[in-house]
């Protein structure tokens, strides 16, 4: 990156070191140089519009001695208006945005190019919306506004966004174009590394105010504003007015087009590489518009833009050591103007080059990059056909021959982030060799046809794919190793936890203090997805002596961190971690035996193969016993796992660091992050640390299989269950909306923990899924508490059932004789020939009817059952064999209801039974396993004390999961206990329309919305509602 004939000179403005994300690192340049800005909040650059107003509420005074002024319109179209207004009157501007916001804006800019403005567009570029929504990476927001006159300029890392941002005002107030400045959404923008920030002063002195006089910097502005001018024009001026977005017919029109080419566009170059030479005399950082890396040997080039440089930068490296193979990189730092005489040479002789683009352009004949480079090439071999002295494009290289014209490849990889690994670049070389497959076009990540299908259906459906389409397989590369390319020295960590509970801030202080403590290289990735609230959540972070270019999901890591105890019900948590590696996971159980029982054995025998050393931490318990405020303790247990992360991993032992010194930055790390709530927050904080440090233990007795026979819980296997709720759904005949098909192809994988592995197919390419596939989600794995019904205090008056968001605890009002006829039922359903059982039950039915009427509200109405059943024995008249069959039926009726619950209660008992004997029902509030968060809205609401949370077992699912299946088994409610006098006017206790099964569960659960969603609630009553009023007419109808 620097000018080797320059590394000994001393710079002026080396930067100060810093560690931040790209949205961050943008700001912190823009916040000094601009003066105003016009942004619309869109993912994944809302980052920036939020810190610049930030620093606008902050009163933050730029170089220009000015406040910061924010206008945050009704949309990107109007924000890009208001950015050009901002800079029309004479003040350096920008603009932040993304994706959908860049298209919007689109026409807006090519008004702005025409206008001359300056200011510049900071992109977090951003996948657009094809087939399916997507907020993560891709090219495509960057390349849909390349026709409209912005330069375009793109960086690589945080360091390249901090300087290019510079720049790129620079490049626009000397050429009077506006510019673009992008980097990748996440996964530059979200990700923490180290740079060295500009400094203030070089802000001031390279870019100066906006209302310098300056030496007229081409014979084009000359000739309109003279020798000199002011630094950015001013369009709007009340002293100098002018008429601006004037209408020009067929008379004039298409001069003002063709006039911005040779007197405007055609600068730019010569105005950019001035630019990046004035920023290198200051700084010591080198730029040009291509920048390469040992290109000059190579025999073999990857070319890309974004995050992707560094990835093959040290992918290059390896292959020269470990293979011979001279590889070399292009970075494309400019797209617009395409710097076609900068590249021609680069190419040139080479054997292959393989242009990675992190988009896909549907009906193109190439990719946009590609298209640009073939364009190149061709008008190089044209100059080399040419016989006189004069070449048609004498700015490019000259290709004497074919064989100086590189073979193209052109990749498609990383849209909507997807993780591109070292085992893809690798690929992508390996594609270009000799005895490669030399495909053309390619996707580098995924698989169309897996090369072993993970099951024998996939297998077949695999095989009906090549049947129809047989070369399918060949449009997808893959490396033939994929090699753990992190620095010497250097430490790699991987968290596992729940949205909500705090993991991206103790990953950011754990980094931060590698960071300042080690003066080590970081890299901190949270991987953003749909998570919400309550579901698992993944942060990568690695630290290093020296800078850590590989940029992906890490897939080796040394240390593992899980404050989510359930991780492996839903992840293989031990996947990459290395041999001797450290494990630290929650866990309440204070026996090391017992916290050892609960991970799966085949993860056990894989922690005793590699040597794996094992931690365990009760990081909520210290959090509920330090933190001040209760609602801190889920995000405050996470500095636990910063303290014991420091005991447990051999961090403090290699680099020497003593326990004195960690705690003294972490206290300063924590100052700085919660020193503006108070000591008191300070102090709790750095009290879970200390614990956290002082309380991990380690798990000595490694027995493989020990104590998880008996436990019964965490049982976890390479072929998931088919989910319960999905047994109870019909197979549809459209392939499309057949759920069934979908979980085999689909669900299935994440359930496994394999996303990532599901194959490119035509299902995928149609943008549909069937309705309620919330279906395949089991919330078991994110729960630490769940509601315990206590009949005995129930008054069922329904508020639970009400407020539940995720439709987990009905309730359900049935007669004794049916109560009794499903458990019959369920116990011929269970294989077991009964003979004196349904006759007998008939006469337990009165005995039970006559105990309930004269029990109070207040008895255990399971106890009576038994006493019923008992007492039917008793007067059975039976004898000797006959005697003891019935006593092993009632034994069986017994085992299959189990311990599930009902209650006696005013509404529909006791009222029922004064106007008719008999007549009552029992009440029972059932929690669904599968679908209950353990927000414990439920709890809170009930004033009875007829809901208790307590803590999840093995046991407890186990009860809870025999129950639900129970409650599936008994008939709905009878139409009689409904208490409501006219649905269609609301008159009566409309909450007892949720009690029929088919209302209350209108409405699917299992989703990703957070714990305790309000919005669900609402939309939960609102389906039920409307499922009880059309159903009758719907049924009337037929």
């Amino acid at each position: 990156m620097f000018k080797k004939s320059k590394e000994k000179q001393t710079f002026k403005y080396p930067g100060t070191r810093a560690a931040m994300d790209g949205n961050t690192a943008a700001i912190m340049c823009e916040r000094e140089s601009t003066d105003a800005a016009g942004a619309y909040p869109i993912t994944p650059s809302t980052q920036m519009g939020e810190y610049w107003a930030e620093e606008t509420a902050k009163g933050h005074i730029n170089i220009s001695d000015r406040p910061l002024i924010f206008v945050e319109p009704e949309g990107e179209h109007a924000a890009a208006a208001v950015t050009a207004g901002l800079s029309m009157t004479g003040l350096r501007a920008s603009n932040f945005s993304s994706g959908q916001g860049i298209a919007y804006m689109h026409e807006s800019l090519y008004a702005a190019v025409g206008k001359r403005l300056t200011y510049v567009l900071n992109i977090g570029a951003r996948a657009m919306t094809k087939s399916t929504l997507n907020v993560h990476a891709g090219h495509d927001d960057y390349h849909c506004v390349d026709d409209t006159g912005f330069f375009q300029l793109f960086a690589k890392n945080a360091q390249q966004v901090a300087d290019l941002n510079i720049i790129s005002h620079r490049v626009a107030e000397l050429a009077l174009t506006p510019g673009i400045i992008a980097q990748d959404g996440f996964l530059t923008t979200h990700l923490i590394e180290s740079l060295m920030i500009p400094e203030r002063e070089l802000i001031a002195e390279y870019l100066g105010r906006p209302d310098d006089i300056i030496d007229t910097p081409t014979a084009a502005q000359r000739i309109i504003y003279g020798p000199q001018r002011r630094r950015i024009p001013e369009l709007w001026d009340v002293d100098n007015p002018v008429m601006a977005g004037i209408v020009q017919n067929q008379d004039s029109y298409m001069q003002s087009v063709a006039a911005q080419r040779p007197f405007f566009f055609d600068h730019i170059q010569q105005l950019t590489d001035q630019a990046m030479e004035e920023f290198y005399a200051l700084t010591g950082r080198d730029y040009r518009r291509v920048m390469t890396y040992r290109t000059e040997d190579a025999d073999y080039l990857i070319l890309g833009q974004g995050s992707v440089v560094s990835s093959a930068e040290v992918v290059a490296d390896y292959l020269r050591e470990t293979r011979g193979l001279k590889v070399g990189v292009v970075n494309m730092v400019m797209f617009r103007p395409f710097p076609g005489d900068l590249l021609g040479g680069v190419l040139k002789g080479k054997k292959g080059v393989a242009v990675l683009e992190r988009l896909d352009q549907p009906l193109a004949v190439d990719l946009p990059l590609m298209r640009e480079i073939r364009a190149t090439v061709t008008k190089c071999l044209e100059n080399g056909q040419e016989k006189g002295k004069n070449l048609p494009y004498p700015e490019l290289e000259v290709y004497k021959s074919s064989a100086d014209a590189p073979k193209l490849y052109s990749g498609s990889f990383g849209m909507g982030s997807r993780d591109l690994q070292p085992e893809g670049l690798i690929g992508t070389i390996e594609n270009m060799l000799p005895d490669g497959k030399q495909k053309k076009l390619f996707y580098l990540g995924i698989d169309f046809i897996r090369e072993t299908a993970m099951t024998p259906k996939q297998e077949i459906y695999q095989q009906t794919i090549e049947e129809s389409y047989p070369k399918v397989k060949e449009l997808a590369i893959r490396g033939s190793e994929n090699p753990n390319l992190i620095p010497p020295g250097g430490i790699t960590i991987r968290l596992h936890s729940v949205g909500g509970w705090g993991m991206v801030t103790t990953g950011k202080n754990m980094a931060m203090t590698l960071f300042d403590l080690l003066g080590y290289h970081i890299k901190a990735n949270p991987k953003y997805g749909s998570e919400k609230k309550g579901q698992p959540t993944t942060f990568y972070l690695s630290a290093a002596p020296e800078p850590i270019r590989v940029n992906c999901e890490y897939y080796f890591v040394d240390v593992v961190l899980s404050p989510d105890p359930n991780v492996f019900h839903h992840t293989n948590a031990l996947s990459g971690l290395k041999k001797g590696g450290v494990f630290i996971i929650q866990s309440e159980y204070e026996n090391a035996d017992k916290v050892w029982s609960e991970i799966p054995v085949h993860y056990q025998k894989f922690i005793v193969d590699n040597d794996i050393k094992i931690f365990y931490i009760d990081a909520f318990k210290i959090a509920r016993e330090e933190a001040s405020d209760p609602e801190l303790q889920f995000r405050m247990q996470g500095n636990a796992f910063q303290g014991a992360f420091f005991a447990a991993s051999p961090t403090m032992e290699k680099t020497g660091l003593s326990e004195e010194t960690l705690f003294k930055s972490i206290e300063e790390q924590l100052n700085y992050k919660f020193g503006g709530k108070g000591r008191r927050v300070v102090e709790d904080n750095l009290r879970v640390v200390r614990r956290g440090f002082d309380e991990v233990h380690e798990i000595t007795n490694k027995t493989v299989g020990a104590g998880v026979a008996a436990n019964g819980n965490g049982k976890a296997s390479n072929e998931p269950a088919l989910p319960m709720m999905l047994k109870h759904i019909p197979q549809s005949e459209a392939p499309t909306t057949d759920i069934h098909r979908f979980w085999e192809q689909t669900g299935s994988f994440y359930a496994r923990g394999m996303g990532n592995d599901v194959i490119t197919d035509p299902f995928i390419g149609l943008s549909v899924m069937p309705a309620v596939t919330s279906v395949f989600r089991d919330m078991t794995g994110i729960r630490f508490n769940h509601p315990e019904w206590v009949p005995e205090n129930c008054t069922a008056c329904g508020d639970c059932y009400t407020v539940c968001p995720d439709t987990a605890i009905p309730g359900l009002v049935n007669e004794v004789g049916e109560v009794l006829d499903t458990v019959v039922s369920r116990v011929k359903k269970a294989g077991h020939s009964v003979k004196h059982l349904p006759k007998a039950v008939r006469k337990m039915e009165s005995k039970l009817h006559e105990i309930l009427g004269e029990a109070s509200e207040k008895d255990n109405v399971r106890k009576m059952i038994s006493q019923a059943i008992q007492s039917t024995i008793k007067d059975s008249g039976l004898s000797g064999d006959e005697r003891s069959e019935l006593q092993k039926e009632f034994q069986l009726f017994e085992e299959m209801l189990g311990d599930f619950q009902f209650s006696i209660t005013r509404p529909y008992f006791t009222l029922y039974e004064k106007k008719q004997k008999n007549s009552g029902g029992l009440f029972s509030i059932t929690v669904n396993p599968y679908t209950c968060k353990g927000c414990m809205e439920c709890v809170q609401v009930c004033n009875d004390d007829a809901l208790r949370a307590i803590p999840q077992t093995g046991t407890t699912v186990k009860r809870m999961q025999d129950e639900w299946d129970f409650w599936m088994d008994l008939p709905n409610s009878a139409k009689k206990f409904s208490r409501i006098d006219d649905l269609e006017e609301g008159v009566g206790a409309l909450q007892t329309l949720l009690m029929d099964k088919k209302n209350y569960t209108a409405f699917a659960s299992g989703d990703g919305a957070c714990l305790g969603c309000g919005e669900k609630t609402v939309v939960h009553l609102f389906v039920a509602t409307v499922e009880a009023l059309m159903q009758p007419r719907v049924a009337k109808h037929i």
